[in-house]
């Protein structure tokens, strides 16, 4: 052991010693060890800006027009021309739509031909029945003259036996072919007002006919499914060959395929009945389809239902639509989707996270805070508070609240702008009391941070020595 070693050693020692001391006097100056200075807080200052209410619900991406095609009548289907994400015209007056279905027609094809064969039977039953009625008329013309002719020759008779000039029975004949003539008349007459009214009924019949010849061939245009929108094929339920049924009251019959106009998406949105009177058409809104993470989608309120529905959770919700602004993005029909609508704007606010807001028992704080604070009121159970940081120590503070967005929440009275409040964390909070010990954690990291560099340095300095 050299004497260099030795003075070496004489200088070490006494300094640790020394930081010793003054570590431990520090201790004890900030008021012993650490878990006893208090709980570890975050805190921060009021924010003032803007703060955006919002009602938020879950939805689905829709096409806002989406068509089910079905069958108007049964029949096997013959031709299927599109495939799934085909794109289709609607038909206008000067041309038809795209054809996507065509029906099997041959039964449809007979039938109208046999509806016009009956039409073309009752038009020429009719001509047949006019023409009988036309020379029916023309012998109820003779007949009329004929009866004319024997009511002269009978009053002419009539007076030649006044006169003694014929006999009784030569009168009597007279008055005999003047009465058959006028039955043959009477009888002529009926018979032409019975082939009239005939007549009528054919035409009533030949009505029918065409009639039915207007059904056959509507139905027959039924084999014929056109697309009525512009849009894209975006589901085929059916294959050539087989049979399309046509819808019942119980059952819905076959929808064959659908098509949507997917230029225009809207998201399908269930909003509790708790904030449905906070949404209005016209309204913005944000939506996050979780297929797109990094993309927000915007939109505005369309249509809000005026009656409810009932979630699996047994809940009421009024269905809304959002109308999505037009995007280069391509969504799909069924995406799930959170939906924000943005309800109110307020600007220049004074707002704290929504977490450093808790609700005590009035009898629980100080008398001095009830008694001087006009934001407690004491006819009721809790008070709204904030906890400041004053001195090392939790003051609760009341505070009168406004709207809130989902993190933030607008402090009307009762902080500045300078104040520091406790923020978190939240199971602290939620058993903090006016007058707990708490310490900023920011500024014991601080602390740490400044300490380090002075152990470093002191490290250094006594590597320094080691090496001289």
């Amino acid at each position: 052991m050299t004497l260099r070693w030795i003075l070496k050693k004489r200088v070490i020692i006494p300094a640790m010693l020394i930081v010793g001391a003054v570590f431990a006097a520090g201790k004890m100056k900030s008021g012993g060890p650490v878990e006893d200075a208090g709980k570890l807080v975050r805190v921060a200052t009021p924010e003032r800006g803007e703060l955006v209410e919002i009602v938020s619900g879950p939805g689905q991406v829709m096409p806002k027009t989406k068509v089910a095609i079905s069958a108007k009548v049964s029949g096997r289907i013959e031709e299927l021309p599109f495939e799934e994400g085909d794109r289709v015209v609607g038909g206008t007056k000067e041309k038809p739509g795209s054809l996507l279905v065509r029906l099997e027609s041959r039964d449809l094809e007979s039938q109208l031909r046999s509806a016009k064969a009956q039409r073309m039977a009752q038009e020429a039953q009719i001509e047949v029945e006019m023409a009988r009625i036309a020379g029916q008329k023309a012998n109820l013309e003779g007949m009329d003259a004929s009866l004319e002719q024997a009511k002269k020759d009978f009053e002419r008779q009539k007076k030649l036996h006044e006169s003694k000039d014929i006999s009784l029975a030569t009168l009597d004949q007279a008055e005999c072919n003047l009465a058959e003539l006028r039955a043959s008349y009477k009888q002529a007459k009926a018979s032409i007002e019975a082939a009239e009214l005939n007549l009528e009924v054919l035409k009533h019949n030949l009505e029918v006919a065409e009639a039915r010849i207007e059904e056959a061939e509507e139905t027959l245009g039924h084999t014929v499914i056109r697309s009525p929108i512009d849009g894209i094929i975006t589901k085929i339920n059916a294959e050539v060959g087989e049979i399309a049924m046509t819808g019942t009251m119980n059952n819905p019959g076959t929808v064959i395929l659908e098509v949507a106009d997917l230029s225009k998406m809207i998201v399908e949105t269930e909003i509790d009945e708790a904030d449905v009177g906070q949404i209005e058409v016209g309204q913005r809104a944000k939506v996050h389809v979780q297929a797109f993470d990094d993309t927000v989608f915007e939109g505005t309120v369309d249509s809000i239902a005026l009656t409810h529905g009932m979630s699996r959770t047994g809940s009421k919700f009024y269905e809304t639509e959002i109308l999505l602004d037009k995007t280069a993005k391509m969504l799909y029909s069924g995406l799930t989707a959170d939906v924000e609508v943005l309800t109110e704007r307020h600007e220049d606010a004074l707002k704290v996270p929504s977490q450093a807001v808790v609700g005590r028992e009035v009898d629980t704080l100080p008398l001095e805070i009830r008694n001087s604070s006009k934001l407690v009121d004491t006819s009721k159970r809790y008070a709204t508070v904030v906890y400041k940081l004053v001195d090392g120590k939790a003051v609760a503070t009341p505070v009168e609240t406004g709207a809130s967005d989902m993190t933030h929440i607008i402090i009307e009275q009762g902080l500045g702008e300078d104040d520091q409040i406790v923020v978190g964390p939240y199971k602290i909070l939620e058993s903090l009391k006016n007058g707990m010990a708490i310490r900023d954690e920011n500024g014991e990291q601080a602390e740490k941070a400044i300490a380090g560099k002075e152990d470093d340095s002191a490290e250094t300095a006594d590597a320094g020595k080691d090496g001289a």
